[in-house]
């Protein structure tokens, strides 16, 4: 019995074809061409070096077309970037002069911020020597861990008070006149 050519993809498949029709003639069955496994991509693949600094290889089909199978070119480690706030208070109630209100923490103008590899510890930080506490009339709150600048005429007169004893406080602890 002769197979058609097209059926005939690589050696691989013509012995899988020859065992499967000796194996089903000495059991004394017919094979038919559906019992046949035919290779989804019935190429043949050379493997070759992509060279490079990862040294991978890649796997080339007989068209040329090539699937990478090494390591993935190497990347620089990721950074962490960390922002510290300088907190001037504990949280506490703040309201503006129309009666709204909010919770969070006076805040320094000033951030540390430095970036690190990632899983690397961070460095220790130190404060500013004489945080801003007030800057074109504004003052910074930390609410829900995110910051927000507040004009200081819409705080109400009670939290301008506090703004300005913290001002006073670091003034006289610095030495430096208030900002």
């Amino acid at each position: 019995m002769r197979w058609p050519a097209a059926l005939w993809y690589s050696d691989t498949v013509k012995a899988a074809v020859v065992c499967a029709c000796v194996s089903c003639l000495a059991l004394g069955r017919t094979v038919t061409l559906a019992q046949v496994a035919i290779p989804a991509t019935p190429k043949k693949f050379t493997t070759r070096s992509t060279g490079g600094q990862g040294g991978g290889t890649a796997v080339v089909s007989s068209d040329g077309r090539s699937i990478n199978l090494g390591p993935a070119a190497s990347t620089p480690s990721p950074k962490i970037r960390y922002t510290t706030h300088v907190a001037l208070s504990d949280a506490r109630q703040w309201k503006s002069t129309d009666g709204k209100s909010l919770v969070g923490k006076l805040i320094a103008f000033e951030d540390i911020t430095f970036e690190t590899d990632k899983g690397a510890q961070p460095p220790p930080v130190s404060p500013p020597a004489n945080p801003t506490v007030v800057k074109d009339g504004k003052v910074r709150l930390l609410v829900d861990k995110k910051d927000y600048e507040l004009p200081l005429d819409r705080l109400s007169e009670a939290d301008r008070t506090f703004v300005e004893a913290i001002q006073d406080a670091l003034s006289r602890k610095t030495g430096a006149p208030g900002k």
